[in-house]
C-alpha cells in the first residue's frame, strides 16, 4: 500500500531547476515590465533586458516565464544556456542552434539550407540540431549575425511568428571576454541605426558580477539594457507561492505551518523550493501541519547545507579553530538573529580570538554570513544556512 502511494506521488516543487510556468507566482511588477518589452518587440522594435539578482533569487525561473509569455504572443523563443561557451563563435553557434530548434518542421526546412554550412546533423522527427564547432566557419556567422537574425525573423513570419526572443543564461564563461561586450554593443547599435527594423527581444540573465564584467570591458553596455533586479520575495508573495503550489496537489496547509515555511525560507525562491519539496514528502494525509513542517524544514536545512555550504566552506573548516568558531556561532545565536563580534570574542578561547576577524572575512566572501545594519554585527545570509550550522554543531556535541 505504501509503495503504491509513493509511486503515484509527484512533488510540485523543483529545487535546483527553473519553476515550471504553471507553478510560477508573484513577481507581478517584473512580469509587467517583460510584457511591455514583448509588446514593443511585436511592434518591430529591439528591446534589451538584463535580469539580475543574487544567487537563488529566481532569475532563471523568471526568464523561463518570459519565454513562455513571448511564445504565447507569437515570438520565436530561444533559451540559450551559455555554460559551454568560451568564445564569441560558441555564443552565436548556440543562439542559432536554439533558434532553429524552436522552429516548426516546415519553417526549419525553409531555413535549413541557409545554415547548412554550420549544421553537423539534424535529428528527426523532432527538430534537434547539432552545430559545427569549426571556429573559422562560425566566425562568418559572427560577422553576419544581424543579417542572419533578419533571415530567421523573416522565415518564421510566414508561419505566424512576429519576432525573436533570445535569452542568454549561465554567462560565467563569456562575460569576461572583452569581445563579447563589444559584440553586444555593436549589435544593439547596428539595429538602432539601421533603416530596417528587427523585432528582437534580447534578455541576459546573471548575477550582478556578470553585468559588472561586461561594463568593465565596455562601459556603454550600461545604457543598452534595462535592468530587472529581483528582490527577495515579501511575506505575502511567499505565502502565495506555498499555498498555490501545495493546492496544485490538493494539499492544504495550516496557518502555523505556513508561517514557519515563510519565515525559514527567507524570501529566497531557491530555498522555498527546497523547503516545499522536503515538507511535501513528510505529508501523509494531504494536510501540512506544524509537525510536518518542522520535520521537513530540518531535512531541507541538511539538504541545503550539503549543496550550498559544505562545498564552499570545506577548506575553511579543515582548520580546527575555524570549525570551532562556526559551531559556537551556530549553537549560541537565536535563529535568524544577529551576532556581535565583541560578544563572540567573549565566547571563544583566548587562543582562537586572534583568528576571528580572518574567519569572519572568509565566510563573508563565501556568502555564508553578511554584515548586519550595525557595524561589528553579522547575520547568516539566510535562515536555512544558520539552521544547518546549528544542526551540525549539535551533532558534533552528540545532541
Amino acid at each position: 500500500m505504501v509503495g503504491a502511494v509513493i509511486g503515484t506521488k509527484e512533488s510540485p516543487f523543483t529545487p535546483g531547476r527553473p519553476v515550471p510556468v504553471e507553478y510560477f507566482v508573484a513577481r507581478h511588477k517584473e512580469i509587467e515590465r517583460l510584457e511591455r518589452a514583448i509588446r514593443q518587440t511585436l511592434s518591430g522594435r529591439n528591446e534589451n533586458i538584463f535580469i539580475t539578482g543574487e544567487r537563488g533569487i529566481g532569475k532563471s525561473s523568471l526568464a523561463w516565464y518570459a519565454h513562455h509569455l513571448a511564445e504565447k504572443e507569437t515570438l520565436l523563443g530561444a533559451y540559450c544556456y551559455m555554460g559551454p561557451a568560451r568564445s564569441l563563435e560558441d555564443v552565436v553557434g548556440i543562439v542559432f542552434q536554439r533558434l532553429l530548434e524552436g522552429c516548426d518542421k516546415t519553417t526549419f526546412e525553409k531555413l535549413k539550407e541557409s545554415f547548412r554550412k554550420y549544421i553537423k546533423s539534424v535529428n528527426l522527427p523532432f527538430v534537434g540540431v547539432e552545430f559545427t564547432n569549426n571556429k573559422s566557419d562560425l566566425r562568418d556567422l559572427v560577422n553576419g549575425f544581424i543579417p542572419a537574425l533578419r533571415h530567421v525573423s523573416g522565415g518564421v513570419k510566414e508561419n505566424g511568428k512576429n519576432g525573436l526572443l533570445v535569452i542568454m543564461d549561465d554567462l560565467n564563461g563569456v562575460t569576461d571576454l572583452a569581445e563579447f561586450s563589444m559584440f553586444l554593443k555593436s549589435t544593439v547599435d547596428s539595429i538602432a541605426t539601421s533603416r530596417e527594423t528587427l523585432p528582437l527581444l534580447l534578455i541576459m540573465v546573471g548575477i550582478p558580477d556578470r553585468r559588472e564584467d561586461l561594463l568593465k570591458h565596455q562601459p556603454s553596455v550600461a545604457r543598452i539594457f534595462d535592468i530587472i533586479d529581483l528582490p527577495l520575495m515579501d511575506e505575502n508573495e511567499s505565502r502565495e507561492f506555498f499555498e498555490k503550489t501545495f493546492a496544485e496537489e490538493s494539499i492544504t496547509i495550516s496557518s502555523e505551518a505556513l508561517s514557519l515555511l515563510v519565515q525559514l525560507s527567507g524570501g529566497y525562491p531557491m530555498l522555498m523550493h527546497e523547503v516545499g519539496d522536503a515538507v511535501f514528502w513528510q505529508d501523509t494525509d494531504n494536510n501540512i501541519d506544524i509537525r510536518d513542517a518542522k520535520k521537513g524544514i530540518m531535512e531541507a536545512a541538511r539538504t541545503v547545507g550539503k549543496k550550498y555550504i559544505d562545498p564552499q566552506i570545506s577548506k575553511v573548516l579543515r582548520s580546527q579553530t575555524y570549525s570551532s568558531i562556526l559551531w559556537r556561532i551556530g549553537k549560541k545565536l537565536p535563529l535568524g538573529g544577529v551576532f556581535k563580534r565583541q560578544e563572540l570574542l567573549k565566547e571563544i578561547p583566548a587562543d582562537e580570538q586572534k583568528n576571528l576577524d580572518n574567519f569572519l572575512n572568509r565566510i563573508k566572501k563565501l556568502g555564508i554570513i553578511d554584515d548586519a545594519e550595525v557595524r561589528g554585527e553579522y547575520r547568516f545570509v539566510n535562515p536555512l544556512f544558520h539552521l544547518y550550522v546549528w544542526y551540525e554543531a549539535k551533532s558534533k556535541d552528540g545532541k
